[in-house]
């Protein structure tokens, strides 16, 4: 095809290629349990990864080359409010004066008869590289008394969490695509909210995108549910993971899948869908489906020079729960079956499953 030639209008698929194995935490880690943010400058990489046990928390290494392979050291909250709830940085940004902006889950104990909580979004800043961070206030957060304790999928009862955070390509906006389990079922789903990147020291005022532009208020969700988070079986869109690809000069996201669950939030597979600009929530693609079954947290990771996990090029590592055995591989046409990746195979690959 001649540099001339108009581009192909099929639109873009995805390959799952085998890679040798990966992992992205070490031991005690049997795995992560969230979206795990990588950043590379300079020849070095700085990771953070998270897990809920005894309750969540999130360890940071800093080492050179291109994966982390150095000491994982808990990171410290300053003055924090509420010690006692556990919290997970799902998303980082360093700003031009070095200074890094974070995004973290917390999950609060709702006032239930059943152990079942509400979560909610809040911002951080560090002033040294991630070791301690500051914080800047809640960003999405409902009262625990809106709890419903009828909830039966077996971990929430309500609340806000399980997103990632990234700007556009002008760094003017950051978008931050999130899960919605509020009891109220028209707002479930994937949505999305914005705030100007000028503002990150006080993030207090959020677009939300609604009824087709940015207003106040709850959004419309991009990824409606099938099935409430209400029930034993919900059948919805989760946990979206966003990066900008410098290969498709596109928005690429990830989705977890679960329906048919038993109150477990079973993963069924993972979901892949495209826009050209977050800031038209409306361009993105139906979500096309590259993983039978899978593990929680799929995200991609850039492997060049200045990518990570909100960057990435050509054939970034697919991972999920922080393991990897497989890149991604776009192309235009007809897009192949799904990959059944089952809980045996991550026994095989990595002599542990990641549950």
């Amino acid at each position: 095809m001649s540099i001339c030639d108009p581009l192909p209008s099929d639109p873009w698929v995805v390959d799952l290629v085998p890679a040798d194995p990966l992992k992205l935490h070490a031991p005690p880690l049997r795995r992560t349990d969230a979206n795990s943010p990588l950043l590379r400058a300079d020849g070095n990489t700085l990771a953070f990864v998270s897990h809920y046990q005894p309750r969540g928390h999130t360890l940071r290494c800093r080492s050179s080359g291109r994966w982390p392979d150095g000491t994982w050291s808990p990171v410290r909250f300053i003055e924090d409010p509420a010690p006692e709830t556990g919290k997970w940085i799902q998303s980082v940004w360093r700003a031009p004066d070095g200074r890094l902006f974070g995004w973290y889950h917390a999950e609060e104990l709702a006032p239930c008869e059943r152990r079942l909580f509400v979560p909610h979004i809040g911002a951080i800043v560090s002033c040294d590289d991630g070791r301690s961070w500051c914080f800047l206030g809640d960003l999405l957060r409902r009262p625990l008394a809106e709890a419903d304790c009828s909830f039966a999928n077996g971990f929430l009862a309500g609340g806000y969490g399980d997103f990632c955070v990234l700007p556009d390509r002008a760094a003017q906006w950051f978008y931050l695509h999130y899960s919605c389990y509020l009891p109220d079922e028209g707002r479930q789903g994937v949505s999305v909210a914005r705030y100007p990147v000028a503002a990150r020291h006080r993030p207090a005022s959020l677009e939300f995108w609604r009824d087709g532009s940015w207003q106040n208020g709850e959004a419309t969700p991009l990824f409606a549910v099938t099935r409430g988070w209400r029930h034993r079986n919900p059948a919805a869109f989760w946990g979206p993971a966003v990066h900008y690809n410098r290969f498709l000069d596109l928005f690429v996201m990830l989705l977890n899948r679960t329906q048919d669950g038993n109150a477990d939030i079973v993963q069924r597979g993972v979901y892949i869908t495209f826009n050209a600009d977050p800031g038209d929530p409306a361009g993105w693609s139906p979500p096309l489906q590259i993983v039978e079954d899978g593990s929680w947290y799929p995200q991609a990771i850039g492997t060049g020079a200045g990518e990570g996990d909100t960057v990435a090029g050509v054939e970034p590592r697919f991972f999920m729960s922080g393991f990897s055995a497989w890149t991604l591989r776009f192309r235009r046409g007809t897009p192949p079956p799904p990959v059944r990746i089952a809980r045996e195979t991550f026994a095989g690959l990595f002599g542990v499953g990641p549950w």
